[in-house]
């Protein structure tokens, strides 16, 4: 039974700092992680003010992250397309990927806070639609060259895109949410989809009987807590419930072979709003305890 593993960089909450997320971004590749993953709000209302208020801008986390490291791939988990203008963003990540000589995972997703929408001057109601054409754009550019686009929400007339991204045809899209409308999206637009802290029951019934493209990769974000502290579940911003893979290490190992057996083959993971060296070693003890069942 395989699997691999990310870690989410602190670029939000109450300890984050520039070195806190070079030095997660190097840590991590050191200790031999598969990629770093970057949190995206940009002015969420301040009736959630923690821990999403006090957030280095996404896009930039990755390119500082892209800067600390040489090997591990550098995604977005995940960026709320429909609340950017989605050329500059595809700017960004092409530029990122250059400088990162080929290493960005595009996660997009359609976002869950109207109030952010609303400081943005963007229609939450529409966001689903405006993310499908989005994220069609976003493939048209990564072709570099001269772009046309003409849809709904989005208009090119013959403009420059370059240098193009040093992937052929762009960074992977992972497609991030947990409804069946975002896994549908996922399957219908994406390379990947990317849940947060669903059940492993709600991942199953939308994975069965549903044939994935070859390469399509299933991933989930999960806090992760090796003191057994925290409850295995709990309620996120948004009101949904997620899943904290709480336990010590047998336990923990236990509810990842869970999600494996179900399909799920990559494990996005947040150590919790500590001090980076604390965060370290929490990294450090689930490369001991945990990872080596999985390799």
């Amino acid at each position: 039974m395989t699997a691999k593993f990310g870690v989410c960089l602190p670029n939000f909450g109450k300890h984050l700092s520039p070195d806190a997320v070079s030095t997660v971004a190097a840590e991590a590749e050191e200790m031999g992680f598969s990629s770093v993953w970057a949190t995206d709000h940009l002015i969420i209302p301040t009736t959630y003010k923690y821990p999403y208020g006090n957030i280095l801008e996404a896009l930039t986390t990755m390119t500082l992250a892209a800067a600390a490291t040489e090997e591990v791939n550098i995604g977005s988990s995940v960026i709320v397309l429909p609340m950017r203008e989605p050329v500059s963003v595809a700017k960004a990540l092409a530029a990122i990927d250059v400088i990162s000589r080929g290493r960005v995972v595009a996660g997009f997703g359609a976002g869950w806070c109207e109030g952010e929408f609303k400081n943005l001057g963007q229609n939450f109601r529409n966001r689903g639609r405006r993310l499908d054409e989005a994220i069609t754009l976003f493939r048209t550019l990564m072709k570099g060259g001269s772009v046309s686009f003409n849809g709904r929400y989005y208009t090119v007339q013959e403009g420059l895109f370059e240098p193009k991204p040093v992937q052929p045809n762009g960074p992977p899209v992972w497609v991030g949410g947990n409804s069946k409308a975002a896994f549908d999206r996922a399957v219908r637009l994406g390379d990947g989809w990317h849940f947060t802290g669903l059940s492993v029951e709600k991942a199953a019934s939308l994975l069965e009987n549903t044939k994935l493209r070859e390469g399509f990769t299933v991933s989930g974000r999960f806090t992760v807590d090796l003191s057994g502290k925290s409850p295995k579940i709990t309620r996120a911003s948004s009101g949904e419930e997620r899943v904290i893979l709480s336990g010590v290490p047998d336990e923990v190992s236990d509810m990842i072979s869970d999600y494996v057996e179900k399909g799920v083959e990559y494990f996005v993971l947040y150590f919790g709003d500590k001090p980076v060296q604390e965060y370290v070693k929490e990294m450090q003890a689930f490369t001991r305890d945990v990872i080596p069942s999985y390799t």
